[in-house]
């Protein structure tokens, strides 16, 4: 079996050993944040379901809907694309463009991974300074969903947050990866 987080292959285990080993080894902090995004994305993703299903229901049989139900459904998307864009970038399981892996040997490759971990960070702090920026005209502007009447700011705090998390991320790749070079060791 391989592990979809690593891509170690283990066999006879439940868990990937060397997932599990690295679990126990990291911060309180580091499992309680864990622990508290793997919940958000799942409760996100299950009250999305159900709002879609409650939707199709009510449409169908009652022939009206939740009020905001879309609006609802629309954020929750956003939210959970951001939050699982944090769980990808701390698990080193995001979208990469690795095109100059291939032409460089191993040796070298520790090195362009900390470039790139580099430059994730500070694309990643712009598009939070950017996103900041938008959520700010949404509460200045003061306006508000369908549902519940909440202001559309409070939705839209997810776009800011989740990209200076993942900055965060990429910094500590960053930092780690440079560690790792000055003490020799591999990744």
């Amino acid at each position: 079996m391989q592990c979809l987080k690593c891509g170690n292959d283990f066999d006879d285990h439940y868990e990937c050993p060397l997932c599990a080993a690295a679990w126990r080894e990291s911060s309180l902090f580091t499992r309680v944040v864990t622990r508290i995004e793997d919940f958000l994305i799942a409760f996100f993703l299950g009250t999305m379901v159900v709002m879609v299903l409650l939707q199709v229901f009510m449409r169908n049989f009652f022939q009206s809907g939740v009020p905001g139900g879309d609006d609802l459904i629309r954020h929750l998307v956003l939210w959970i694309a951001f939050v699982g864009a944090g769980i990808a970038t701390r698990s080193k399981s995001h979208v990469r463009i690795d095109v100059l892996t291939h032409f460089v040997g191993n040796d070298k490759k520790r090195y362009l991974d900390v470039l790139v971990s580099l430059f994730s960070a500070g694309v990643s702090t712009v598009l939070a300074v950017a996103a900041f920026q938008f959520v700010q005209i949404e509460f200045e502007m003061q306006a508000h969903s369908r549902f519940l009447h909440l202001p559309v700011w409070v939705f839209q705090i997810i776009m800011p947050a989740g990209y200076l998390i993942i900055s965060m991320r990429f910094a500590r790749h960053f930092c780690t990866g440079v560690r790792d070079i000055f003490r020799g060791e591999s990744f």
